[in-house]
């Protein structure tokens, strides 16, 4: 399957992005991919290192006659989210993606496909690789862990780049620029449960799921509507309080800190006189999912199957309350739209892993906004919230937004060249997902940004795919960028 990518153009990037689909590299784990990445770069760069955060640096001089342009650095991050679908069998730390080219696509078997960002990284690559063209200096950044906390750019040295211009290749809309994005921070919900025995001969044990959501990226794809399942199971569970007598063992949903959870289950007994009643009251929230979510998730359902054997130990009821008032309350989706610019949202919060096990309820959320009052204000909310219910809120990893400047001469180039290439205007704005810009920009504050790629779909899901047309789009506008450069 992989190999049908071979045939497609531009076709260095497609070779390239193979090789990466090839190299396991979740983040956290890019020791195999940084050192590939570092031998690729003293084979076609004239400067080749790693830096101390691990992030892979490269400088190439310009061809002749485009000595007199500006140096223009490329940056992509090398490490991709590892998401798959709940019956595919894959190790992320050792398996290799497998790709397939349908449709005018790429994307893979069951997993996440790793085109965040390793189509950029690969777009790098074949810039570099490319002897045929004529080019201004050249600077590649590729950074590591950016899908669970922007680390490899929050830990760049202020003196490691040398450019004064900057593209950023980790955007998913082909013709849409973007000259901002926003900041955030991680939060963590903590509280730790009373648990109590119950008698298992009074009492059925059963594993609720909520499943076949899309999920999505917690940046791009907040404003869907699109259900969290983790949101959707405690909506459930609260619902039937006082209907019939469930009783919570356990509970969990999501794996990535910036993705909106797909699955959720809960470990429940239910009194055997009531298993009847539970089992309407599941029949009766599917058809509410399924009346609600018809356009933003048809395929979201909800289901209950007995389990022949569960350690008998519940929430004791105030335990119960406490967490029931805490993911309910929890906001979760988005909390306001910009003012500034229509259609963009301002400020979200994503509940993006829950688990309840080892007496303790652990919550992980992402609070993204573009303008730090907002997101102080979010996180007090968020702050009584916790404490209200007993939980203890903490805040870890905040990192700063990347304010548009609309008198940039990258841009103007940029929107030039795509007019002359293409015949049509593209979209210049702002994003609600969180970009390294920020915090590079925070460290090197002349550098003059954009950010573009080309279209993808269903990042950090396994329906992750790559439109093969607006990839060679995105490549002939990269290169005619880099050929023409700014004096």
């Amino acid at each position: 399957m992989n190999e049908n990518i071979l045939a497609l153009s531009p076709t260095l990037l497609w070779k390239n992005f193979r090789v990466l689909t090839l190299i396991p590299r979740h983040s956290k784990h890019e020791e195999r991919v940084t050192k590939f990445l570092l031998e690729f770069g003293k084979q076609h760069a004239d400067e080749a290192f790693q830096d101390k955060a691990g992030n892979v640096i490269w400088r190439k001089k310009a061809t002749k006659g485009m000595e007199n342009r500006q140096s223009i650095l490329l940056q992509a991050h090398c490490d991709m989210v590892p998401q798959k679908r709940s019956d595919k069998t894959h190790d992320f730390l050792t398996d290799p993606i497998t790709t397939i080219v349908e449709d005018g696509y790429v994307k893979a078997d069951g997993t996440t496909l790793g085109g965040d960002d390793g189509i950029g990284v690969a777009a790098i690559m074949a810039v570099f690789e490319d002897n045929t063209l004529q080019h201004c200096p050249l600077e590649a950044l590729i950074t590591v862990d950016e899908e669970t906390g922007l680390t490899g750019a929050d830990k760049l040295a202020k003196d490691a780049l040398h450019s004064k211009i900057l593209i950023n290749l980790d955007s998913e809309e082909e013709g849409i620029f973007y000259i901002g994005c926003a900041g955030g921070v991680n939060v963590h919900i903590t509280k730790q449960l009373e648990f109590e025995n119950i008698n298992a001969d009074d009492y059925q044990p059963f594993k609720i799921l909520v499943g076949g959501l899309l999920g999505g990226h917690s940046g791009g794809d907040i404003h869907k509507n699109r259900p969290n399942a983790a949101k959707l199971l405690f909506r459930f569970l609260n619902g039937i309080l006082g209907k019939v007598d469930c009783r919570l063992s356990g509970a969990d949903s999501g794996d990535m800190h910036n993705a909106i959870p797909r699955e959720a289950r809960a470990f429940v007994f239910v009194n055997k006189s009531d298993v009847k009643k539970f089992k309407t009251e599941i029949t009766k929230f599917q058809k509410i999912l399924a009346s609600e979510c018809q356009k933003s998730d048809p395929d979201g359902k909800i289901s209950a199957e007995p389990l022949d054997t569960l350690m008998p130990m519940v929430l004791k009821a105030d335990s119960l309350r406490a967490v029931n008032f805490i993911i309910n309350s929890l906001v979760s989706g988005v909390f306001a739209m910009s003012a500034d610019v229509p259609g963009l949202v301002e400020t979200s919060n994503n509940l993006s892993i829950m688990r309840i096990s080892g007496g303790t309820l652990r919550i992980q959320c992402l609070l993204r906004s573009s303008v730090q009052s907002q997101s102080d204000y979010l996180k007090d909310l968020i702050r009584l919230q916790a404490e209200f219910a007993g939980a203890k809120c903490e805040f870890e990893g905040e990192y700063p937004g990347w304010k548009p400047n609309t008198n940039s001469p990258i841009l103007d180039l940029t929107k030039h060249i795509y007019k002359k290439l293409f015949g049509a205007e593209p979209v210049v704005t702002a994003i609600h997902a969180g970009l390294e810009c920020g915090l590079i920009l925070g460290k090197y504050p002349e550098m003059d940004m954009i950010s573009l790629g080309p279209t993808m779909y269903g990042v950090h899901t396994p329906d992750e795919k790559i439109e093969i047309a607006s990839t060679e789009r995105f490549m002939q506008l990269l290169r005619q960028i880099l050929e023409t450069g700014i004096k």
